[in-house]
């Protein structure tokens, strides 16, 4: 069994990912398929985990934080990374905006909960090495300004905002192992992170992209490519269209080996959620392997 394990879950249009570490354990993003598939519920019975101690939600649109309700009724965690700032605009939007979606009321609820009562002072941080036998987590983010974001005082009464751009990006790493995630940032703001030093040294080296914003156009930037060549990128998305940019992702992967659990091999630069279903990662300190159900 590998050291590190990741499951890249199929949620359709939003993304939900677990990471079973060493020692400790992790949840990146937390949506939910429409057919009631609930990852929360799914890690708790079927893989018998009974603690999850790390939780980063990129940014609270509905469909990365749709499980959430499930996910507070098995698990705490010690940390959370999270925008803190997208706080107002989410009670803004479940107070004024949307009171009548009760779908929508409960998943906020318990996000803001959730955001609310978790402990500030946890006895490790996810960047240092010794958290989790080496297994290590960095985040990179743009301000306010710099992602676009009006302030919630300057809005008209009816009028919201495109929260993707305060999304968060992630580096995993383990080893040589390096997997990175964006959530749903934008072409021009990935491009504005791409002017931070620690970020273009960061994404040197990358095996695993996770494409922002589910594949779509509007976030695939090529100036991403001039500091990372993956060897695989991996899209959660609920159907193929004229927005998926997964043509252009896999002419910036170089390829790696994908079986099935029938033991059939391919070569692959991109999988997908949609086409592909569970996209499992097993690292250890010699290999990854790549595996598809």
């Amino acid at each position: 069994m590998a050291t590190v394990e990741i499951y890249i879950w199929d949620v359709e249009r939003g993304d939900a990912i677990f990471v079973k570490g060493p020692e400790r354990n992790a949840v990146i993003d937390l949506g939910q398929h429409t057919n009631g598939f609930s990852p929360s519920h799914h890690i708790h019975t079927q893989h018998g985990i009974d603690s999850v101690d790390y939780l980063v939600l990129t940014h609270p649109d509905e469909d990365h934080i749709e499980d959430l309700p499930e996910f507070s009724s098995y698990y705490s965690p010690e940390v959370i990374a999270r925008r803190d700032e997208a706080d107002e605009y989410i009670k803004r939007r479940k107070n004024d905006l949307y009171p009548d979606r009760s779908h929508y009321q409960s998943v906020t609820e318990a996000y803001l909960t959730l955001t609310d009562t978790y402990n500030q002072r946890a006895s490790f941080s996810p960047s240092d090495p010794s958290w989790n036998e080496g297994l290590t987590f960095t985040h990179h983010i743009l301000s306010l300004e710099e992602a676009g974001t009006t302030p919630t005082d300057d809005l008209s009464s009816r009028e919201t905002v495109n929260l993707n751009n305060l999304s968060i990006l992630t580096v995993l790493e383990y080893g040589s192992f390096k997997l990175v995630t964006a959530g749903d940032l934008e072409q021009q703001a990935i491009e504005i992170l791409l002017e931070q030093s620690s970020v273009r040294e960061d994404l040197r080296d990358t095996n695993v992209l996770i494409a922002p914003h589910h594949g779509r156009e509007s976030s695939y930037s090529p100036k991403l490519f001039q500091y990372m060549t993956p060897d695989l990128v991996a899209i959660s998305d609920a159907k193929a269209g004229s927005t998926n940019a997964s043509q252009k992702y896999s002419a910036q992967a170089t390829g790696t080996t994908v079986s099935r659990r029938s033991g059939t091999e391919t070569s692959r630069n991109v999988v997908t959620t949609r086409q592909d279903g569970v996209i499992y990662l097993g690292i250890d300190d010699e290999e990854s392997r790549v595996r598809i159900d």
